[in-house]
């Protein structure tokens, strides 16, 4: 499934389109209970997961113009070591929400901040984003890091907003709006 989403540089990473290809790469790290742990899916029992992942979840994201999710890999090599990416919360594209994952070895290095950046960027630059929120369960004290060095203001938490594994989980919301994103107001699309 080709993409026309751009390639994304960084100091330390390319962020480009996922491919079929990148199936065992991305398997390496979604089978780690650790990295799904407080995400909405969970861990890949088999290669196969994860093909169904590209299959099912990204490339109908592409085919829709989204960027979501991007493949992160490090700059001297084209492994897939985590995603990010921005979907569509409302019809218009108005608002939009950022989400990631990263391989256990790479954590604590500031890539997520790194690669969300870009991704920010672009989508600002792009898409006629007014709002762009990031929700994490409260337990995920790393999430909540990223989002408040990308600069997204902490707006509360929604008691036991969300049912997932057995359990009520309350939800904390993070956002950050056009006019508070570096540049966004110069890049206002159309």
């Amino acid at each position: 499934m080709a993409s026309d989403l751009p390639l994304l540089s960084t100091p330390r990473l390319v962020l480009r389109p996922l491919t079929l290809a990148d199936a065992p790469a991305l398997f390496a790290y979604a089978r780690d209970p650790e990295v799904s742990r407080y995400t909405m899916w969970d861990p890949h029992r088999t290669e196969a997961d994860s093909e169904a992942f590209l299959r099912e979840y990204v490339f109908p994201r592409y085919t829709e113009g989204l960027p979501e999710p991007y493949g992160v890999t490090l700059r001297d090599d084209d492994r897939v070591v985590g995603t990010v990416g921005c979907f569509a919360v409302t019809r218009d594209r108005r608002t939009m929400e950022l989400a990631y994952a990263l391989a256990r070895p790479l954590w604590g290095q500031g890539l997520v901040v790194e690669a969300a950046r870009a991704v920010l960027d672009l989508v600002f630059a792009t898409f006629p984003v007014e709002r762009l929120q990031c929700r994490c369960k409260v337990e995920n004290a790393a999430s909540a890091r990223v989002m408040e060095k990308l600069g997204l203001q902490r707006e509360g938490v929604l008691r036991s907003a969300l049912h997932h594994r057995g359990r009520d989980w309350d939800m904390a919301y993070y956002a950050v709006l056009r006019g508070e994103w570096p540049g966004a107001q110069a890049n206002l699309p159309g």
